[in-house]
């Protein structure tokens, strides 16, 4: 018989689920706190549960391409599950996440730049 305490962790686990809902949207944009850097803002409205809601917004205004679009929130997507622990860290509650640059960035800018403004 095969012994797997050694090799399991204990980490302890959030959902990240996406915020879904135009009222729920609406309620966020009404009573949530705002707060930007460089490339990206962020709507926040603290709950209290243990799940984290997000939307990732990319205007179409400045993308009028839905292939940019979407590549651009799959970035930002990427970014949010790769630091859940700065998430986390900053409280539950429903995000939203707003590209504001007008031209791509690099991961690793963007991820930069994401990260220092939960951190604040």
């Amino acid at each position: 018989m095969l012994d797997l305490t050694g090799l399991l962790s204990l980490k302890i686990f959030f959902k990240m689920n996406p915020l879904k809902g135009n009222k729920k949207i609406d309620f966020l944009f009404e009573k949530g706190v705002r707060f930007s850097s460089e490339f990206v803002r962020c709507v926040f409205l603290k709950q209290e549960t243990d799940e984290l809601f997000y939307v990732v917004s990319v205007p179409k205004k400045s993308f009028p391409r839905a292939v940019d679009r979407n590549k651009i929130k799959r970035r930002l997507r990427e970014i949010l599950r790769k630091n859940e622990s700065v998430f986390k860290n900053n409280g539950f509650g429903w995000y939203m996440i707003i590209y504001t640059s007008s031209s791509f960035v690099e991961f690793d800018l963007l991820n930069k730049d994401v990260c220092s403004l939960f951190k604040k």
